[in-house]
């Protein structure tokens, strides 16, 4: 009879502990395809790989498509000190994006680094940025981008564009052949 009992407590005990495993992973699996679904649209100043301009970057670094997409510039700025090219009168801006999908972006220059430097080092642009998921779900993210943290931050490695990338990469090879070319010949050494 103690048998019974111990036997039908551990049944009991492992169908809970079965159960509460499985509650988790449902969970966990509705949080991964609602993160499939889910944009993520962001808005960052980087340097141009030339390291002449700089530009805003707005991109869509989530996994799902963004709809009804509108980009309100809160604090503008005049590019190139051109009073016909203020962002606010970009396409996004003007117009909205009725979908953005992922990985997709825009670039627009803001103007010379060293212009930027010299002129408006303490200038910030701010954009809000407001739109919905597939399912309806509404995201809105105010960015404040001040140009001053971006002087001094000019290179990426590796280069963005095939044409940055070829002597990059050449030389990451030309590398790799010197520490095979050492090591081959300290080998050598050690035979002879």
């Amino acid at each position: 009879m103690n048998t019974e009992i111990i036997l039908s407590s551990v049944i009991a005990t492992a169908t809970i502990v079965y159960t509460i495993v499985t509650i988790f992973q449902l969970i966990e699996s509705r949080k991964v395809r609602l993160q499939k679904s889910t944009p993520n649209i962001i808005a960052f100043l980087k340097s141009a790989e030339n390291h002449i301009a700089m530009e805003l970057h707005i991109k869509n670094f989530g996994e799902g498509v963004a709809k009804d997409v509108e980009v309100n510039f809160i604090k503008d700025f005049r590019r190139f000190n051109n009073d016909e090219q203020y962002f606010s009168s970009v396409g996004i801006a003007q117009n909205g994006l009725n979908y953005f999908p992922p990985n997709h972006f825009f670039k627009y220059y803001v103007g010379s680094m060293v212009t930027l430097y010299e002129e408006n080092e303490n200038e910030k642009i701010v954009v809000k940025i407001s739109y919905k998921s597939l399912d309806n779900r509404y995201f809105s993210n105010i960015f404040e981008l001040p140009f001053n943290q971006i002087f001094g931050q000019n290179y990426s490695s590796p280069p963005e564009t095939y044409m940055g990338q070829i002597p990059y990469y050449l030389k990451e090879i030309n590398s790799q052949l010197k520490k095979m070319n050492v090591y081959s010949e300290n080998q050598l050494r050690n035979k002879n």
